[in-house]
């Protein structure tokens, strides 16, 4: 399931607790007056999401437009890769949590509030795409590469933050307010099994650089790797890191001493998440979406996949006898008379890999729902 569709049930969700804490609104009656809260303290606790805004694109369906020195259209470069992964796209997942807080108003209107909260997301999607061996590559097509999207692991951050808030009515039952703040965050993260396997698969094979040569008008295919070397696995960065946040919201007094409250902040970080695979944002160089002009440096590349021919990263299958096998054919003997089409056997296949992964910034925007008691 795609980042996209599992951040809309939790915003989905949100929209819930939002509609709910609206009803209650709408149930308070005029007669409940807010309760004076100047020179006193308050707890509060709250269930809400976070999202974050950042992605790191697939460049899957990446093309590069080639043009003469007179300005007329030359050819084109296209990614190799399978551009249905165009759209899964490597990037946190709405986190839910709580927090719990507690506020001293100096006066009605102004206030400051301390804060510590909990959430957990999953990281993903991490796009694998492999053109294996023996594989066969669908008739009018340069390449066969097919898609593996993996979650990369779990996320848990422990915000803490430090608010001053002002409350336009503070006589009233609604009461709606501007806050602004700074914090400090501290990540933890587990890397998934599939993770955790891709990263010893990449440290346990020899791989060559594959180049990929001629043009989307008259045909591609990948030059053979001039040598091979090892790969290093996947390393993540996930630093504590400090924050500023700005936002608003509202009060609704439903009881006496009680109220409920929708907050909504954005929330800027200093530091991001990354993930590298070989010490780069991805295994391969992926053709990049823009106009140059042919003969410049660097307009034909070099770009490419990582060829492996032990081992490799996924298991793609296994070996059956092609339809123009001899008969008695024995794949394990006679490779080169099957193909890859049988069912996982659990052995990482050899063939053209690209990782793509990258650094994604903490960035987004929350929304919590909760209640508040005043002492």
């Amino acid at each position: 399931m795609s980042i996209l569709r599992r951040g809309s049930r939790i915003v989905n969700r949100l929209v819930l607790a939002t509609g709910t804490a609206a009803l209650v609104c709408g149930l308070a009656t005029g007669d409940v007056r807010a309760e004076e809260i100047e020179k006193k303290w308050r707890l509060g606790v709250s269930i809400g999401g976070t999202s974050t805004t950042d992605q790191a694109q697939s460049p899957s369906a990446n093309v590069r437009t080639l043009f003469d020195t007179d300005g007329e259209l030359f050819n084109f470069i296209a990614d190799p890769r399978n551009d249905s992964a165009a759209f899964s796209n490597f990037g946190i997942e709405a986190a839910v949590g709580g927090q719990v807080l507690a506020s001293y108003a100096f006066t009605r209107n102004w206030y400051i509030e301390g804060s510590v909260g909990y959430r957990q997301a999953t990281v993903g999607n991490v796009e694998v795409q492999a053109q294996f061996a023996n594989a066969p590559i669908p008739n009018l097509q340069d390449f066969g590469f097919r898609i593996f999207n993996l979650d990369a692991g779990t996320l848990k951050q422990v915000p803490l933050q430090f608010t001053a808030g002002y409350r336009f009515r503070p006589k009233a039952s609604f009461n709606p307010y501007l806050c602004a703040g700074v914090g400090y965050v501290l990540n933890s993260y587990s890397p998934s099994d599939e993770i955790n396997q891709l990263s010893v698969n990449l440290e346990n094979v020899q791989a060559g650089f594959a180049q990929v040569t001629g043009f989307l008008v008259g045909g591609e295919n990948f030059l053979p790797p001039s040598s091979f070397g090892g790969l290093s696995g996947i390393r993540i960065e996930a630093e504590d890191t400090p924050e500023y946040h700005f936002g608003g919201g509202f009060e609704v007094s439903f009881k006496h001493k009680w109220s409920v409250f929708v907050d909504a902040r954005y929330t800027v970080y200093s530091g991001s998440f990354r993930m590298t695979v070989n010490g780069s944002d991805q295994l391969g160089i992926s053709v990049p979406a823009d106009q140059v002009v042919i003969g410049q440096p660097g307009a034909t590349g070099p770009f490419g996949s990582y060829l492996i021919t032990t081992g490799g990263l996924l298991d793609g299958g296994s070996l059956v006898p092609a339809i123009t096998a001899p008969p008695g054919t024995d794949c394990t003997l006679q490779p080169f008379f099957c193909e890859l089409t049988g069912p996982a056997d659990g052995i990482p296949d050899p063939g053209h890999y690209y990782v793509h992964a990258g650094s994604i910034r903490w960035d987004g925007a929350s929304l919590q729902v909760g209640v508040k008691y005043t002492f």
